[in-house]
């Protein structure tokens, strides 16, 4: 995958927030999807030299207190933290047009809310695969190139046992770097949850939306 192809141009720095408009294909390495997102060396050595920052008067403080002033006493935590998003989703709405920062914020919230696209059934049958393959490859007492072949082996039945929704759009190798994370991990949850994120793309979005914050705040700064 080269980057993010979107029809406007404010979604470059993100991914497309619609499933019909997604990336066809996750890279076999997930290095790659920060590929197109660098604001570039020069930049880059600006932010190693610099290490004073100093925060910015924004209107979070000020959107918090009216959530909370707005809402009978005592509301649960989820009441007021929804009350502040629709708060602050709104007023961009009204403006008709937001930076790049808010533009990655945004981004951020569609692909949590949406889970990236993924449906319950396809997120529950990953995370039971990924469970499975964890406990297979943990029970491989082969070292060396057996090993090796036991990775690739487990990885071919995980990849090959996805929704095919999924396993269109990610390519074996991860399936195999997902399975040689496994053979590693010895907390079985932390397994489940690692390689689930990681075969549904959970993190590539992570690691773009993350990049398109940095690098924004980074030309934002200069």
């Amino acid at each position: 995958m080269s980057g993010p192809k979107a029809k406007n141009a404010d979604l470059a720095a993100t991914w497309p927030l619609f499933g019909e408009s997604q990336p066809g294909h996750f890279a076999a390495d997930p290095k790659q999807t920060l590929s197109t997102s660098s604001p570039g060396e020069l930049q880059l050595a600006a932010l190693d030299q610099h290490d004073e920052f100093d925060d910015q008067a924004d209107s979070r403080g000020k959107t918090t207190r009216h959530a909370r002033e707005s809402l009978p006493p005592l509301s649960p935590e989820w009441m007021r933290a929804a009350r502040t998003l629709s708060d602050w989703l709104e007023e961009r709405i009204r403006s008709g047009s937001i930076d790049a920062v808010d533009q990655a914020a945004i981004a951020r919230t569609w692909a949590t809310w949406s889970m990236s696209g993924a449906s319950e059934a396809h997120i529950l049958r990953v995370a039971h695969l990924v469970g499975r393959a964890h406990g297979a490859i943990r029970r491989t007492p082969r070292q060396g190139q057996q090993l090796q072949a036991a990775q690739h082996a487990c990885a071919g039945v995980l990849h090959s046992s996805l929704p095919s929704a999924v396993r269109d759009r990610m390519p074996f190798e991860r399936a195999l770097f997902v399975v040689r994370q496994l053979h590693d991990e010895a907390d079985h949850w932390a397994a489940i949850v690692d390689g689930t994120a990681e075969l549904l793309g959970w993190k590539d979005y992570a690691r773009v939306h993350a990049a398109a914050v940095l690098r924004a705040m980074i030309e934002r700064s200069r």
